[in-house]
């Protein structure tokens, strides 16, 4: 038995309440609360709009179409409102120039 693969090193299953269900590892969420989740989803949606300006060099109106459409699903208006939310963070990006690998770095999760 001691050749088994041992898929969790802990060999314990244990109860999660949230969902009702046992597993064997306990679920955590990177954000907690509803505003910490829009406020991270606005900080990759200006990382997003830095990649397809500044990387891949499109015009400002087909970037909205893009991230409003088949992105993000959501208004051009909330774009403009996220891009303003992290400025900072937009021209921090700018300013550093920001390769796809350091994007790929910080939110690995998305196809850069």
């Amino acid at each position: 038995m001691g050749s088994q693969l041992e898929l969790f090193p802990c060999g314990k299953l244990g109860f999660n309440e949230r969902c009702g269900k046992l597993s064997s590892t306990p679920l955590r969420r990177s954000a907690a609360s509803r505003g910490e989740r829009i406020r991270l989803r606005n900080r990759v949606m200006t990382a997003r709009l830095y990649y397809w300006r500044e990387i891949m060099r499109r015009r400002l109106d087909d970037v909205m179409i893009i991230l409003a459409e088949n992105e993000f699903f959501v208004d051009e208006r909330t774009i403009n409102n996220a891009w303003l939310e992290h400025a900072d963070f937009f021209e921090w990006l700018c300013s550093t120039h920001a390769t796809v690998r350091q994007l790929r770095r910080m939110f690995p999760s998305w196809k850069w």
